[in-house]
């Protein structure tokens, strides 16, 4: 950076603290110089000030960092230890200002005099300095190492090793060296240490390591660097420096106890990178179980970090496996883990918990995982003198300790362990096989779903651990997940056994649900009673194991004739079982419909080669007719919900058994067809009636293909007609006709009489006859349009149909006969229902205020995995309690229009399935693309995911002969509309966080951010499929489909340039969204898209100018600091397309004026290997941290989080996709930045 200002001192702008300026010089060391100084910090932080004072005063501070003396000031300031700390503290700031802006323009005596002042400033460091001056020090010594060590500064190992030898606190100085040069040259990727990263790499392992194994094991290196002192290296010295201070009175000497902890520190900063000989020879593994033992909480810690760093190693080969890991399974070790873990777990009391022990027994348990992980990989090479029963044993009591968050990294390990056969040999673990089922079964429980003031210890830890209720779940669902997963393993490898006792169990538990409770009563019904949750548990348990059992039965072979034995055995049991519980009668339709699901799996998975048993199934489901009672809504809607299950698993058996259900077609469609005429079966369940005997025949191969056509014929020719009627195509012609003929007619009158406006809480105000009646009409007039029955049969027909068989051919030749009759009408029907939401549109004639009632209708309630605070059945129960309410009217009419939306979606995605007959229609792509985007821009984010899904799915199906014709009009019009929404949706939520105070609604707005962020993504993963051709070749959905001989979609896209151009205009502005996952996915597509545009032509242009200039706008905003790796990599690839355009860019930027060094650092970027991508990066960032007088990697240090709670191990148990929160207040950041490119 440009020294700054001249020689022009800066103004003093304060005096007295009053704000009135002087003109003062900073060229001597006046005490007047440094009175004015003291008060510009004493202003800043004095309670009476105002903000103009404070401003005042930053701003005279931030200009003495510039002045071409104030290396000189900063250090005599620093070094006078009769001034107050604050100043000293000032004076050290002004130093790292010179180090880390000006270093570059300094020349060789100048660099060499400010390194002096830095170790001479470490040397004078005295044992009451306060401890942020010691640690300022040492980070301005590893500051000037980053830039000069190892080139111009060749004794600094020697200089640390004599301050090693001087006191505690100088040691601590040494300590802090350490630790930061091992974190920025190797394990974090620090722009300053990069630019040197190979210098400063050799350097360390030269300082760090003994010089015999150096000798021993690296003969090879640069024996020319010449920057050791001494043969023991560093992690000697650091090694007996622990030992020293573990063999002090470290309980009672705070010093030391610091000093131990600091350098178990620098120990772990060191090993992700040092050579594994270097650990092994200088005993680091025994060193850490001494510290380990002491019985002091924050040592054990320490040490359990180093192990941690230690064994998250990649490629530890056999010998360090010996020298690093063997160790811990020695009888004293594996004593000694138990010991320490037994200690945290003694008088364990949730009611008055010893947060510290606690905390060790969660870092044992992560501990735990990492040596169980090494079992599994090296099962083999495990010593014979090792105590493998202990550790094992040591893993199996984590497991089961009460509370889940210290069992899951063990439950986890313990789900990979038992899939290795050799440690299924070991004895220890045969004796262990029954207590593994037994806490895997016990732990299936929904503990989220019990009350809060449930008498359960582990549910008390859980709510203890876990602050928030969408963790929570996010958790249980993890810890379920391995639980299941334990099950699944364990009867795979004993079937018999593990199947005879969880059936067993099963049969207790059901035989026997209303023990010591009430009988069912619809009254009393909730989905998540006590009874309902023990069964659901039993239910899941059951899943997974016959999930195990098919695993073994598809790998099973080595003994056939026993295995065969094995097999029928287990079927008769299943099937005995099976018909046992269908024998049953459940009075509650949860445990019902969980029994239903359950049969089906059964029957489908397990006894797919025994339809006697599907059929019997099937007259279960056709017999079990709950009676619905409407007084009670919660059991209603669960009897309904049973039925409609039924429905479903009918017609996978109907997929499966399609033979033996055609030999008994007519008994069968007799009893289907008296229950379709049964008054009180309604509308979905005829259909879904109609839709089984369908798929019998549709899937059958025992009839003869005309005859089976025929018959589909006749079934298909319902839909044809409905669609063809006169009255239906006559209503769908236009806007107010489509409300007609739902009803909706006269919705705004409706709406004003009931006075809607007025009433501030719907879901409590009881809607009258009239509205229930107009409810009702709106409902039963959806029903009547054609939508269900083709969605119906449409499904029936596709589900798990593959291409190219005979039921596939049957299947498209009826369909091509009725997708031009149908397709017309449901366009008008997509494009209304979505106008429908288009109060510009359609509303606007309407006065203000009931545009605002009909905004409110159309806004939905929604429930949000991770973010809403009730559960799932929660939510839907209370909006199933609020029907009769003005929110349920309004509910019902939003739900009305979304639903023929997104029935109309279902129907485009399942015509894809007939490839040619639907994307061959010549005149299709115009209006489709018309129909689903001409109004997108006015459905909300939740509902613009919904068409992006289907538009995915047109897209990706498309044939590769007929992308010319399909394509263009299609990717247009999505990525229009999608850039438009995302980002004014993004504005939208810039702005609300501005101005939202503390007591506003965060939930609300959470989900509203969570919602966008989901649709960000979904759309940035659909321009990777598009533009590059790993991403499309790596989607498994549409992979079944895909023509292998077709060439990638990004070959046409990329030579189309009318589809190419508003992709890119999208993927730009996503560069700048709130979203850190998104923009990193966006800027690797824009980086893998470089090398095609190689030569001059307008994209390239279009890279070297927006892309660039949207990239530099990131890089330097305080949000994107995790993204600075990838768009700084960005635009060193943009450099390299064109010597001027980027230049020209960069000389414009604020702070950017010289040309000079602009030139020397792009002449840099040109001549380093392309493949070193992280050099590329460090000179970019280097190049570019001048723009407004701060260096870009700096600013996340502006605005980093503190530190969490937990660690990074505990937080992927706790999280499937968590979204971030928002952020409140202004976060402090670069003014202008957006202005840089002159508001373009």
């Amino acid at each position: 950076m440009d020294a700054g200002g001249g020689h022009q001192a800066p103004q003093a702008a304060l005096a007295n603290g009053s704000g009135g300026a002087q003109q003062s010089h900073l060229n001597g060391h006046t005490q007047n110089d440094l009175s004015q100084v003291l008060e510009a910090l004493q202003a800043i932080y004095a309670p009476n000030s105002n903000n103009d004072t404070r401003r005042q005063a930053t701003e005279y501070l931030e200009q003495a960092k510039r002045h071409p003396d104030a290396p000189s000031q900063g250090f005599t300031l620093a070094n006078d230890r009769s001034q107050p700390a604050a100043l000293r503290h000032y004076g050290l700031t002004m130093l790292e200002y010179s180090i880390k802006y000006k270093w570059e323009d300094f020349t060789v005596e100048q660099g060499t005099e400010l390194r002096g002042s830095v170790t001479e400033l470490a040397k004078q460091t005295a044992e009451d300095d306060p401890v942020y001056l010691r640690n300022k020090v040492a980070q301005l010594w590893t500051e000037i190492a980053k830039r000069s060590w190892g080139a111009e500064w060749l004794d600094m190992d020697e200089q640390l090793v004599a301050l090693w030898q001087h006191s505690l606190h100088h040691q601590a100085i040494v300590v802090y060296v350490l630790e930061t040069l091992s974190e920025e040259v190797f394990n974090r990727e620090d722009a300053t240490a990069g630019l040197r990263g190979s210098d400063l790499g050799r350097a360390c392992v030269e300082i760090f390591t003994p010089a015999a194994v150096l000798t021993e094991h690296l003969p090879t290196r640069d024996k020319g660097l010449d920057v050791r002192c001494g043969e023991e290296g560093w992690l000697r010295r650091l090694c007996d420096n622990l030992g020293y201070c573990l063999s002090q009175d470290y309980q009672n000497q705070e010093a030391v106890r610091t000093m131990a902890v600091k350098t178990l520190n620098a120990l772990r900063a060191a090993m992700p990178w040092i050579i594994p000989k270097a650990i092994g020879a200088t005993q680091v593994v025994g060193t850490l179980c001494r510290a380990l033992a002491v019985p002091v909480v924050e040592l054990q810690l320490a040490a359990i970090e180093v192990f941690q760093a230690i064994y998250n190693r990649h490629h530890l080969n056999d010998d360090d496996f010996g020298e690093l890991v063997w160790p811990m399974f020695a009888p004293e070790s594996v004593s000694l883990l138990r010991e320490v873990y037994n200690w945290t777990i003694a008088d364990l009391n949730i009611n008055d918990l010893d947060d510290q022990k606690y905390t060790l027994c969660r870092k044992l348990s992560e501990l735990a995982n990492s040596l169980g992980l090494f079992i599994e990989q090296k099962p083999r090479q495990i010593p014979e003198s090792s105590d493998f029963g202990g550790m094992l044993g040591f893993l199996f009591d984590i497991m089961r300790h009460p509370s889940l968050v210290v069992s899951i990294p063990v439950l986890h390990c313990w789900t990979k362990l038992l899939r290795s056969p050799v440690v299924r040999e070991n004895d220890t673990i045969k004796s262990m096989i029954a207590g593994l089922l037994e806490t895997s079964c016990s732990r299936l429980i929904r503990y989220e779903s019990l009350p809060e003031d449930t008498e359960d210890v582990t549910l008390q830890f859980l709510n203890e651990d876990i602050d928030t209720v969408p963790e929570r779940h996010a958790f249980l669902g993890n810890y379920r997940r391995f639980c299941a997963d334990m099950i699944e393993t364990l009867v795979r490898w004993i079937p018999v056994e593990a199947m005879e006792h969880i059936l067993g169990q099963a049969t207790n538990v059901l035989q026997n649900i209303y023990r010591d409770q009430p009988p069912f009563s619809p009254q009393t019904f909730t989905k998540n009673s006590p009874t309902v949750l023990r069964v659901d548990a039993q239910i899941t348990v059951i899943d997974a194991a016959l999930k195990g059992y098919l695993k073994w039965l598809a790998s099973h072979g080595e003994n056939m004739q026993e295995d065969e034995r094995k097999r029928s055995a287990l079927e008769d049991s299943f099937e005995q079982w099976g018909r046992q519980m269908l024998q049953a009668r459940f009075e509650d339709p949860e445990i019902a419909r969980k029994i239903v699901s359950l049969m089906s799996t059964l029957s489908t998975k397990a006894l797919g080669d025994r339809p006697a048993f599907a059929l019997t199934f099937l007259e279960y489901m056709l017999t079990i007719r709950l009676a619905d009672d409407t007084a009670y809504p919660l059991y209603s809607d669960a009897v309904k919900d049973l039925e409609r299950i039924c429905s479903l698993e009918m017609q996978k058996l109907a997929i499966k058994f399609a033979n033996d259900f055609m030999n008994v077609y007519d008994q069968l469609e007799s009893k289907v067809n008296e229950m379709i005429n049964d008054p009180t079966t309604d509308e979905r369940q005829r259909m879904a009636y109609s839709a089984f005997l369908f798929i019998i025949i549709h899937r059958c191969t025992v009839l003869d293909r005309s005859t089976q056509e025929e018959r589909m014929r006749l079934m298909l020719n319902q839909v044809k007609d409905a669609w063809q009627n006169e009255e239906f195509a006559g209503a769908v012609t236009n806007f107010q006709s489509f409300c007609g003929i739902l009803g909706m007619g006269q919705l705004p009158d409706f709406l004003s009489v009931n006075n809607f406006r007025s009433v501030s809480d719907w879901s409590n105000q009881p809607l009258g006859g009239d509205g229930q009646a107009l409810q009702a009409s709106i409902l039963e007039r959806s029903q009547q349009l054609p939508l269900r029955l083709t969605k119906t049969l449409l499904a029936a027909t596709t589900e798990k149909l593959r291409d190219g068989t005979p039921a596939y051919d049957s299947a498209a030749l009826l369909w091509a006969e009725a997708i031009p009759i149908l397709l017309p009408n449901l366009l008008q029907l997509v494009s209304h229902a979505q106008a429908f939401n288009d109060i510009d549109s359609n509303w606007s004639q309407l006065p203000v205020e009931l545009q605002q009632v009909i905004r409110r209708v159309l806004t939905d309630r929604f429930w949000q995995a991770g973010i809403s605070t009730e559960s799932r059945d929660d939510f839907f129960a209370r909006v199933s309690g609020s029907k009769s309410t003005y929110e349920g009217f309004a509910s019902t009419v939003r739900g009305t229009v979304r639903q023929i939306r997104e029935s109309s979606y279902f129907i485009l995605y399942s015509l894809t399935r007939f490839r040619d007959a639907f994307y061959g229609i010549q005149d299709l792509p115009g209006p489709l693309s018309e129909a689903l985007f001409g109004h997108a821009h006015a459905l909300t984010a939740h509902h613009l995911s919904v068409l992006l899904t289907v538009s995915t799915h047109l897209i990706e199906g498309c044939p590769a002969s007929l992308r010319p014709q399909f394509l263009p009009p299609m990717i247009q019009g999505l990525f229009r509309e999608l850039d438009r929404k995302i980002s004014g949706e993004w504005s939208e939520v810039a702005r609300q966080v501005a101005e939202s105070g503390d007591n506003d609604n965060l939930t609300d707005e959470m989900k509203t951010e969570s919602i966008l962020r989901q649709l960000t993504y979904s759309s940035v993963s659909l321009v990777a499929v598009l533009l590059d051709s790993r991403q499309e070749f790596a989607r498994a959905d549409t992979e079944s489909r895909r023509d292998p001989s077709s060439p990638p979609m990004c070959d046409f896209i990329l030579a189309t340039p009318s589809v190419l151009e508003p992709i890119l205009l999208f993927c730009t502005s996503t560069i700048h969204v709130r979203d850190t996952r998104s923009v990193i996915m966006i800027v690797r597509v824009l980086r893998s898209l470089l090398p095609r545009f190689k030569e001059d032509s307008p994209i390239r242009s279009y890279f070297c100018n927006d892309i660039l200039k949207a990239s530099i706008t990131s890089l330097h905003e305080p949000y994107f600091v995790d993204c600075q790796k990838e768009l700084a990599s960005l635009i060193a690839g943009i450099i390299h397309l064109d010597d001027t355009t980027p230049r020209s860019i960069i000389l414009s930027l604020p702070g950017m004026a010289d040309d000079h060094r602009v030139d020397r650092k792009l002449a840099k970027l040109k001549s380093v290997n392309r493949q070193d991508e992280r050099t590329q990066r460090a000179i970019v960032l280097d190049l570019l941290s001048s723009i407004k007088g701060v260096s870009i990697h700096e600013q996340g240090k502006m605005v980093r989080a503190g530190p969490k709670k937990r660690t990074a191990f505990q937080e992927q148990y706790m999280s499937v996709d968590q979204p971030v929160g928002i952020v409140r207040g202004t976060s402090p950041g670069l003014a202008g930045v957006s202005d840089m490119f002159g508001g373009e």
